[in-house]
């Protein structure tokens, strides 16, 4: 199954609904970007309305009604969850991008940023996945980060968070585990790096990004792992040398557990789903439930 979902939703006589969070897309988020009348998100007790010039983003597996009333548009974005350590990158923005994507958010009306560094990016963004000459993983993850970051510059600083100390810690952290996460750290090492006791720590990460700091070293070394494995021939041994494992079946049973396939069924599967997209249209969310 595809990654990524987008669609384009036309204005129309005729309203439609979409549903997230269920069936084949239960792990897939979800962008809403309105460029023409309103839409309203369901999301339990909770009516929200989306304008014109407004980003509506759901994250991963969260439940949701999106209604699109006739006359309408709007472009629709959802991608998998394993992608999204790709998509935000390790960069000094990819802190506010985990942010943006850890829970319900609805910017504020922005016609500038929406009209000339969104909107541009979504008809490459169709080209890239539409030509079977191209259908690059790192385009699409680029052209999403940008996204991402003209979305992020929507929201103000303190809408992000209401705790600006834990964006610090968490900055902190973050450059920790990018000059680390080879040499195996514990959290508790880390812990002591940032003279923070383990339970703070644990509390600041599930309170902004939803993960324990365990499942954030975690990621990092499973996009250094993944990206090797897509886009090299180096050996499995050589890649776990390269992450600090001192035993390559260790590095094997912590890659599976993560994702559930071995090195080497991730290595074939990402290759021959370069193959299948190759020679298969853009899938939408036409056939979401």
């Amino acid at each position: 199954m595809s990654m990524l979902r987008l669609e384009a939703v036309e204005p129309s006589f005729r309203p439609r609904v979409y549903v997230a969070g269920q069936g084949s897309f239960e792990t897939f988020n979800l962008i809403v970007i309105v460029r023409r009348g309103a839409a309203q998100l369901l999301m339990g007790e909770r009516d929200i309305t989306i304008g014109r010039h407004c980003v509506m983003v759901l994250p991963h597996g969260a439940q949701a009604r999106l209604q699109v009333p006739a006359g309408t548009g709007v472009w629709i974005i959802g991608f998998a969850r394993r992608m999204q350590s790709l998509i935000t990158g390790t960069g000094p923005e990819s802190l506010s991008l985990d942010l943006v994507l850890s829970r319900p958010s609805l910017t504020p009306e922005n016609p500038q940023i929406v009209e000339t560094s969104i909107l541009p990016l979504l008809p490459l963004l169709v080209q890239e996945l539409n030509d079977p000459g191209k259908r690059s993983q790192t385009a699409i993850a680029a052209l999403l980060r940008l996204l991402l970051i003209a979305t992020s510059r929507m929201f103000t600083a303190d809408s992000l968070t209401d705790v600006k100390n834990d964006i610090r810690i968490l900055h902190r952290f973050r450059q920790l585990v990018e000059l680390d996460y080879r040499n195996r750290k514990s959290v508790a090492e880390y812990c002591q790096d940032l003279n923070l006791t383990y339970d703070r720590l644990h509390d600041i990460c599930q309170r902004n990004l939803k993960r324990s700091p365990l499942a954030l070293i975690h990621q990092r070394i499973l996009l250094d792992a993944s990206t090797r494995l897509a886009q090299s021939d180096d050996s499995i041994q050589s890649i776990a040398d390269h992450l600090g494992f001192n035993d390559p079946t260790k590095f094997s049973h912590f890659f599976k557990r993560s994702t559930g396939l071995s090195p080497r069924q991730y290595r074939q599967m990402t290759r021959q789903e370069m193959d299948l997209q190759a020679s298969s249209a853009l899938r939408t969310f036409s056939d979401w439930p």
